[in-house]
């Protein structure tokens, strides 16, 4: 997102995807009268990263006899939140599978592979966060940083604001500034359609055939922060 004035100014499609990011501050040991505390750091460091992509609850209506309405939400359930987080129960099968985490991160080499792994995977094995079509594709990405910019300056302001951004903002910038992610950890990668062009496709054919890529491939990936 700091390099957005670099994107070409043509039609094309683009995704945000999120880095993660250690370093070795994270991962060396951190010695305590309770063992090394570098594990519950590097444990939260990796919650925070699956939070990113929490979905948000869905909202549930119903009818029942005489008239009664049913309503409610449903919140994802998951052993990456962070503790203290409501849940419905204990899954047994879920908490055997944090505490091999959690063995997995028992000394500093094993978290400094971890990180490694982690910091690989975007965009490789990560879904996108945000898929997006653009007539100008340094216009459209521009625009995202500004509205990332001054969401997340206004949330400095007003935190009180956060879940009320996070549900309800209209733009991405604004919805990843909620999440709280870093601005040096959005990536954006695009493809310039621009190239793909010929004396039979004008500017508008291709932007028409970039939101039927568009549609198709928000319901195969279903971005987390796109429009929903």
């Amino acid at each position: 997102m700091l390099d957005v004035d670099q994107a070409p100014e043509s039609p094309g499609l683009y995704a945000w995807y999120v880095n993660f990011s250690a370093g070795p501050h994270d991962w060396k040991m951190q010695p305590s009268p309770d063992g090394d505390q570098a594990i519950e750091g590097f444990l939260r460091l990796l919650r925070k990263y699956a939070g990113y992509y929490e979905p948000l609850p869905i909202a549930l209506r119903g009818s029942g006899s005489y008239g009664a309405t049913w309503e409610g939400e449903l919140e994802l359930d998951t052993p990456m939140r962070e503790p203290g987080a409501a849940t419905s129960g204990v899954d047994v099968e879920e908490d055997k599978r944090l505490e091999i985490l959690m063995g997995s991160l028992d000394n500093e080499e094993r978290r400094r592979v971890m990180a490694t792994i982690m910091e690989m995977a975007s965009p490789v094995f990560s879904s996108p966060l945000y898929i997006g079509v653009a007539t100008n594709l340094r216009d459209r990405l521009r625009t995202h940083r500004r509205n990332f910019t001054k969401t997340y300056e206004w949330l400095r302001e007003h935190p009180e604001d956060t879940e009320t951004v996070r549900a309800k903002a209209k733009s991405f910038g604004a919805r990843a500034a909620a999440r709280n992610i870093a601005m040096a950890n959005l990536e954006a990668w695009i493809i310039d359609i621009g190239e793909t062009g010929s004396d039979d496709l004008t500017t508008k054919h291709l932007r028409d055939t970039a939101e039927s890529a568009e549609w198709l491939l928000h319901r195969m990936y279903a971005p987390i922060l796109g429009r929903q």
